[in-house]
C-alpha cells in the first residue's frame, strides 16, 4: 500500500543524545520534537553505545537505566519513539596511532549490527537526520535500507574536534557527497565537507519554553548562569567564582568539577532542560568559558547556550573566538585570564538588554524540510546551493 503523500510520514533520528528519559535537550532533542509537532511519527535512535562503553565507564548508561530506558527495543518518548541501541561494539574514541589502527574496522562493522527491530520501520522513512557523532558510520547501511528517504547530516560540530575516532572523520568525507543535504549552522563550517550540497541553517531555540513565566529559583543575587560542560575551561571558572564572593555561580553539566568549589558556586549537575530554563531566564549574566582549542571559532555562531542566553537578553562571557559575533558580548583574550574578571564585571555593571531575535525550533524544522527537498522543494542549481544561507528570517537572527 503506498503511502498518502500529504501525510508527513516517519522521520528517523541516529543521534548520540536520549528523549523522553528526562534528560538535557541538545539540537537534535529539539529538531525531533519539532517534527513530531508537524505530524511526523518520529524515531530516535541513540548510538554511540555499547558493551564497551560499560568497560571505559557507562555514564549515559546507567542514567538511561534508572529512567527506566529498556535496551535494544522501543519505548514510547513525548510522543515519539526511542530506541536505546547497545550493540556488542561501536567506533569508540581512541588515543595512539596503533589504538586507532585496530578500532577503524569497527567502523565498517558497525551498521552491519543494526537491529532489525530499527531496520523495519526505517525501510518506511522519508527523512533520515544523521547527527556528527559515531552515527556517520551507519550512513551507507542507512542508504540501503532506505533508498528512496531524504538523508540529512546535522553536522553541529566537526567530529575531530569533539574527540570522535579518526576514521569516523574519514568515512564522512568520502560519504559527503551522497547525503541530500549537509546541514552546518555556522557559516564556518560551510567548505568542510568537499563536494556535499551544504546549507546554512541556523540553530533555534524553544521558544514555548522561555516564553513561559517562571518563578526566579534564585534565593540572592546578582547570578551568573553556565549551561553545559563542552570544552569547558574549569580553572577560569573557579578563578571568577573567587573573585566574585558576592556574585552567586550556577553551572549546569555532567562532568564533576575537579576542584572545590567555593560557597558562591553551585554545581547543579545535569538536569532536564524544563528546570533549566528559570535559571537562564532570570540570570544576570550568561558565561560560555571553552577552553582554546583549534577549530571551535564555529562555536561563535552555533553555540546553543549562547542563543538561549541572548533571547533572555543575557549579557554574555566568554572567549572572543566564541562569542565575538554576539552583539553586547564581553568577551576576554585566552591569553590573559584577568581580562575575563574585567569581561565579568563589565558585564554585570552592564546588566540584562533587550531579549534577541531568534529563531524558533519550528521554523528550523520548516527549512530543513523544504532544503532536503522532503516539504515544497526548492530548485537545485549549481549557483543555488551555495546561495542557500540567504533565506531571510533564520539567517538574519544571526545578524
Amino acid at each position: 500500500m503506498e503511502r498518502d503523500p500529504a501525510e508527513p510520514g516517519i522521520a528517523f533520528l541516529f543521534t548520540q543524545q536520549t528523549v523522553g528519559l528526562g534528560g538535557r535537550k541538545t539540537s537534535m532533542v529539539f529538531l525531533a520534537e519539532a517534527l513530531a509537532r508537524r505530524g511526523y511519527q518520529v524515531h530516535v535512535v541513540t548510538t554511540q553505545l555499547s558493551w564497551l562503553t560499560k568497560l571505559r565507564g557507562a555514564g549515559k548508561l546507567a542514567e538511561a537505566a534508572a529512567a527506566g530506558a529498556p535496551r535494544n527495543r522501543w519505548y514510547p518518548a513525548d510522543g515519539m519513539r526511542g530506541f536505546l541501541w547497545v550493540p556488542p561494539v561501536h567506533p569508540v574514541s581512541v588515543r595512539g596511532w596503533l589504538a586507532e589502527r585496530l578500532t577503524a574496522p569497527l567502523i565498517s562493522f558497525y551498521g552491519a549490527l543494526l537491529p532489525r527491530a530499527v531496520v523495519r520501520p526505517l525501510r518506511q522513512a522519508r527523512l533520515v537526520v544523521i547527527e556528527s557523532c559515531a552515527a556517520v558510520a551507519l550512513f551507507r547501511r542507512i542508504r540501503g535500507i532506505a533508498p528512496d528517504a531524504r538523508i540529512l547530516y546535522s553536522m553541529s560540530d566537526r567530529l575531530t574536534v569533539v574527540g570522535m575516532h579518526p576514521g569516523l572523520d574519514r568515512r564522512l568525507r568520502a560519504d559527503a557527497p551522497r547525503y541530500d543535504l549537509v546541514r552546518v549552522p555556522a557559516a564556518a563550517l560551510l567548505d568542510d565537507l568537499t563536494g556535499a550540497r551544504a546549507a546554512l541553517v541556523r540553530h533555534g531555540i524553544d521558544r514555548r519554553a522561555f516564553d513561559r513565566a517562571s518563578v526566579s529559583p534564585y534565593l540572592a543575587g546578582p547570578n551568573a548562569v553556565l549551561i553545559g560542560d563542552m570544552m569547558l575551561d574549569q580553572p577560569l571558572l573557579e578563578r571568577l567564582a573567587r573573585a566574585f564572593p558576592s556574585v552567586q555561580f550556577h553551572y549546569f553539566g555532567r562532568t564533576a568539577l575537579d576542584f572545590v568549589a567555593p560557597a558562591n558556586l553551585t554545581a547543579w549537575g545535569e538536569q532536564p532542560f524544563e528546570r533549566l530554563v528559570p535559571f537562564v531566564q532570570h540570570a544576570d549574566v550568561g558565561l560560555a568559558l571553552y577552553r582554546g582549542a583549534s577549530g571551535l571559532a564555529y562555536l561563535a555562531e552555533s553555540s546553543l547556550k549562547n542563543l538561549q542566553y541572548r533571547y533572555c537578553g543575557l549579557p554574555v562571557v566568554g572567549p572572543g573566538f566564541a562569542v565575538g559575533m554576539i552583539p553586547g558580548a564581553f568577551p576576554y583574550d585566552l591569553q590573559r585570564p584577568e581580562s575575563a574578571v574585567e569581561a565579568l564585571r563589565a558585564a554585570l555593571s552592564q546588566g540584562r538588554g533587550s531579549p534577541g531575535d531568534i529563531a524558533d525550533w519550528d521554523e528550523v524544522a520548516s527549512e530543513l524540510l523544504r532544503l532536503t527537498g522532503v516539504e515544497n522543494p526548492p530548485e537545485w542549481s549549481e549557483t543555488s546551493e551555495r546561495s542557500l544561507s540567504d533565506y531571510s528570517r533564520l539567517q538574519m537572527t544571526s545578524k
